[in-house]
């Protein structure tokens, strides 16, 4: 009796058992850092120098050569452009040959002034005689000062002949020729400083505001990959038809590499954004198949479930986004694996990343 128990009981034991078993995915799990989102927009501008002349020749005359053209770097005092001297040559020694004649002719006058003065000391000649010999005298003296002030006119007319560099810079434009005949003050060379860049730009009246607030800010030009500091210079206080606001920046040009000026560049401003947006990997965010609302998978750690959580997103970026959502720092969320798994499925960490 007691055996037939047994082997019933031993045939009950050995009857096969189904369980269901979960699937559970391995999915690579991010905390919630401590990133500092930073707000970017960026604006068109032109760069210019502080420093502009429009340069020319002081006197008439045919242009004998240029030395340079559009694009020349030039120290202080470069010469650039000449016109034919040899006629103010000839105005200068015809000047210095005039002021030697008045020169002799009031040595004489001032010596015959002299001894007449002597003379009518001792009542040896007229009174008349003395203001004949005075008024000679004082004559040839205001002529003698004119013809030195023609040969500084003279001077200063052949020095004008040359156009040279009035600081250290760059040809920005060049509208004269060899043999060409121009006028005084016609525009022949457009010449801009080196050491001195701005950028004028305009923003929207929200971010002038900020910058009239003085708040936190970071402002970056860029020309073809390379990089500026710039600060604010000047800000208009009237909007331009209503709309931008003018401003003007001031670039820090300590590298060696500087940008010239008449180039459009791109300026962007970066300021801290106080709502505390957070960083996610692009794998991490998914699109509902309904409405297409973008969200992440929450990660319980207690029970190992996920759960949606929707975001919005605040900017992209090459490796990833920024976004706005209930996550707190430290939270955990799926970062990789998110389009493979469902709302609250159980999940395994496969890698702790970040």
């Amino acid at each position: 009796m007691l055996i037939c128990t047994l082997l019933l009981l031993q045939g009950c034991s050995e009857e096969p058992t189904q369980t269901a078993t979960e699937n559970v995915r391995a999915v690579s799990i991010n905390s919630v850092a401590d990133d500092a989102y930073v707000k970017s927009i960026r604006f068109p501008g032109v760069t210019q120098t502080e420093n502009r002349s429009q340069l020319s020749f002081g006197v008439d005359g045919t242009v004998n050569y240029v030395l340079f053209d559009i694009g020349a770097q030039l120290n202080t005092g470069d010469v650039m452009a000449v016109l034919d001297q040899e006629p103010y040559r000839l105005a200068l020694e015809s000047a210095r040959s005039e002021a030697e004649k008045a020169r002799v002719t009031f040595e004489e006058a001032k010596t015959n002034y002299e001894r007449l003065v002597r003379l009518r000391e001792n009542n040896s000649v007229s009174e008349q005689n003395l203001d004949a010999a005075r008024s000679t005298y004082e004559n040839a003296q205001s002529t003698l000062r004119d013809a030195l002030a023609q040969i500084r006119l003279a001077e200063r007319n052949l020095s004008k002949t040359a156009i040279k560099a009035p600081y250290d810079g760059v040809i920005s434009s060049r509208s004269v020729e060899p043999f060409e005949e121009v006028t005084a003050n016609q525009v022949a060379f457009t010449f801009d400083g080196m050491e001195k860049f701005i950028v004028d730009s305009s923003i929207p009246g929200d971010l002038a505001e900020y910058i009239s607030n003085d708040k936190e800010l970071e402002i970056t030009v860029n020309y073809r990959g390379s990089y500026f500091n710039a600060t604010v210079e000047h800000l208009g206080e009237r909007a331009n038809e209503g709309l931008n606001f003018p401003v003007r920046l001031r670039l820090d040009t300590s590298r060696e590499k500087r940008p010239l000026p008449g180039l459009v560049v791109s300026v962007s401003y970066r300021m801290p954004d106080g709502e505390g947006a957070i960083f996610v990997p692009h794998s991490a965010v998914v699109a509902e198949p309904t409405d297409g609302n973008p969200f992440v998978y929450q990660y319980n750690e207690k029970t190992g479930r996920v759960s949606k959580a929707g975001i919005r997103i605040v900017n992209a970026e090459e490796g990833g986004y920024w976004i706005k959502s209930d996550l707190q720092k430290g939270d955990s969320y799926v970062a990789a694996g998110a389009a493979f798994i469902s709302e609250g499925q159980k999940v395994r960490p496969a890698e702790e990343v970040r």
